[in-house]
């Protein structure tokens, strides 16, 4: 009795991931729905009876992956359990492995440039992410990392992490990344 619906949800599904491999691959604007819908291997018109337009599909994709990122990391922001393995979580965020991993890492800095642009309901599903991730640095910190502290090291994570994908140069990446490490807000409150 369900099936048609499962089978939707499925779909749905589908398409957000291929949707959020072909913006970290391609990037937003360079994308298009025929694209996505290749990835997801339906057809073309199969795409408007999940979504309105390729803008819903980002915002979308980035809160869905953004949680399925939690559980294939084993939920590691969620399991910290003291400021230093939050800290950790940072460090381990801006390793030379993790910003090799373009298609396979965090879809945040492939996408921030594109998310800037992006319509209202998009930014207000990414600022969910991020108020989320917020208050879990604070509550898991027990609160000794204040607001200020967790979005800077935030912003310096995303951020740096786009900048250290954006260079030719692998010594300037490792520099970048290196730089940020060390400089991370969360870090000086240990």
């Amino acid at each position: 009795m369900n099936q048609p619906s499962d089978r939707k949800q499925r779909s749905r599904k589908k398409i957000l991931e291929a949707a959020l491999h072909v913006f970290q691959r391609e990037g937003y604007v360079g994308s298009g729905v025929d694209g996505i819908m290749e990835e997801a291997g339906m057809t073309s018109g199969a795409f408007y009876g999940h979504f309105d337009s390729k803008s819903e599909v980002l915002g979308s994709s980035l809160v869905q992956f953004f949680i399925e990122d939690q559980a294939a990391m084993g939920g590691a922001l969620s399991k910290a359990e003291t400021p230093e393995e939050l800290i950790n979580i940072m460090l381990r965020y801006l390793s030379s492995k993790h910003c090799e991993q373009v298609e396979a890492g965090c879809s945040i800095p492939p996408l921030l440039s594109d998310l800037g642009r992006a319509d209202e309901q998009t930014k207000a599903q990414f600022e969910e992410v991020i108020l989320w991730m917020t208050e879990q640095f604070a509550e898991r910190s027990q609160n000794k990392f204040t607001k200020q502290e967790i979005l800077a090291s935030l912003a310096l994570c995303f951020g740096g992490l786009a900048l250290a994908r954006a260079v030719e140069s692998p010594a300037l990446s490792r520099q970048i990344l290196s730089a940020c490490r060390k400089n991370l807000p969360l870090k000086k409150t240990e």
